[in-house]
């Protein structure tokens, strides 16, 4: 069973009888990745409910590309008809996607009063991936920024019960959020999920900031996951069951859940390993280094005029490649598996 069958499952149960749990919080997680512009009302301009959001989706016929973007349109057209989700209010809608950055957040007021704020994970835009791949050397980046930001700016004084959560890059922004937001908002959310997201730079996973919310943190990962093991992260995170291979298992839609919580698993040596060679071998490189080898690799992507990750095809994997015999073999052979493994469906 996944979220979709889980949603179908539950769809006439209430919060009040059926609590929010760890299934409901991944499910609001993923929202984000939606485009809800001119539909969900930005900071300011009101609120929408779930079931009128998903309506004025639906009557634009949106076409949805990539089997993960279009499972989570499916994921709210089922959830509109729902007792459970549909009057969920859905509010502060933000989208930016420029030079600088990819990113996404929204509030939500669900049933039960509690408030959900979500972070969208990265898309296909080459400006996500290579923001992500900023990690290795820049805190906070351009998106980091703007999430504490957008999180003081979201939250109100009389919001109680309030989850901050993303998948992907939306859980790294998630902590962020909190880590960096006014001392009073921090104490108003009791939860930050991060779904599979990168982690940060040691210096910050062992900062104060980072320290005083880690007891709020929980970290979910598939059994292969590559996204989430990317730098450091809390090493008390929950290991569950995924289908398909590689980059797959990091899709929210291939978790398997029962009940009301996903199915827990044990992490494969594959993925430990991926952690423990790419930390140690980010540590060893140069700051100088990491940024020329990250300018690399997206130069090429903006020299062939590729904007989009949809747009990758073999022959520009094999011109990355190249540019990383300027490194030692072991940093090679590293990042040509990782290259392949995130581009390489």
């Amino acid at each position: 069973m996944n979220v979709i069958d889980y949603i179908k499952k539950n769809k006439d149960q209430t919060f009040a009888e059926f609590p929010f749990n760890e299934i409901d919080n991944l499910i609001f997680s993923l929202l984000t990745y939606i485009d809800f512009t001119d539909v969900v009302p930005a900071f300011k301009n009101g609120k929408i409910t779930l079931k009128e959001a998903a309506q004025k989706l639906s009557d634009k016929k949106k076409n949805y590309r990539g089997i993960f973007i279009s499972n989570t349109f499916k994921m709210l057209q089922i959830m509109k008809d729902t007792k459970r989700y549909q009057d969920t209010l859905l509010y502060n809608y933000m989208k930016v996607v420029n030079s600088d950055m990819q990113f996404g957040a929204m509030t939500m007021k669900l049933p039960d009063k509690s408030i959900y704020i979500s972070f969208a994970g990265t898309d296909s835009s080459i400006i996500g991936w290579e923001e992500d791949f900023k990690m290795t050397y820049l805190y906070p980046g351009a998106s980091q920024k703007y999430a504490s930001v957008y999180l003081n700016k979201a939250i109100s004084l009389l919001d109680k019960n309030v989850r901050v959560g993303g998948h992907s890059k939306g859980g790294n922004l998630s902590i962020c959020a909190v880590m960096n937001a006014h001392f009073w908002i921090r104490k108003k959310v009791k939860r930050i999920s991060n779904f599979d997201g990168p982690g940060f730079l040691k210096r910050e996973i062992e900062s104060k900031s980072y320290k005083k919310i880690e007891h709020k943190i929980k970290m979910i990962v598939p059994k292969e996951s590559i996204i989430g093991m990317l730098l450091y992260n809390t090493p008390d995170y929950t290991v569950i069951k995924s289908k398909g291979l590689n980059i797959l298992q990091h899709d929210a839609f291939n978790w398997q859940c029962n009940g009301k919580e996903l199915i827990r698993d044990t992490q494969s040596k594959r993925s430990k390993a991926l952690q423990q060679k790419l930390t140690k071998k980010l540590e060893e490189l140069s700051l100088e280094k990491r940024i020329n080898l990250v300018k690399n690799l997206f130069n090429i992507f903006k020299s062939n005029n590729i904007k989009d990750t949809k747009e990758i095809k073999i022959k520009e994997i094999f011109k990355l490649i190249k540019e990383f015999k300027k490194l030692d073999k072991e940093t090679q052979n590293l990042l040509t598996e990782l290259l392949i493994i995130i581009f390489v469906k």
